[in-house]
């Protein structure tokens, strides 16, 4: 979990269509910036995915995994340190048996990821 560590929740806001809007503010401290890349930090995709997955489970309060990812698409790349603060905005909808999730994630007035996946209620 990254979740506290490499990133923080801000807030979480219920939009009126449904969407919640995620603000995260980024740890630019964090050990993984000194490997990828030095001197030029980058937010690694995983990452992104991940404190994707992670504020949907916030929304949902259940632990969850991807099923399967239908479109991502990575629109640029982020720097923790030019820009520390993200806006993510999620929207779910439950099916029978899984979550359907888009996502945006919005940095410095710019979409920097489109997502499309399914999630699944975590087994253990």
């Amino acid at each position: 979990m990254l979740l506290e560590n490499f990133y923080r929740i801000i807030r979480i806001k219920e939009k009126e269509d449904g969407k919640r809007e995620i603000e995260i503010e980024l740890n630019p401290g964090h050990i993984l910036y000194q490997g990828h890349f030095p001197g030029q930090p980058v937010v690694p995709g995983v990452c992104t995915l991940q404190m994707i997955k992670e504020s949907a489970e916030q929304i949902v309060n259940l632990p969850l995994q991807y099923v399967q990812i239908a479109s991502s698409k990575f629109l640029s790349a982020i720097n923790p340190f030019d820009t520390p603060t993200l806006l993510l905005n999620i929207r779910l909808e439950e099916t029978e048996h899984s979550l359907q999730l888009q996502a945006t994630g919005i940095c410095d007035r710019k979409e920097f990821i489109k997502l499309k996946a399914t999630l699944t209620k975590e087994k253990k």
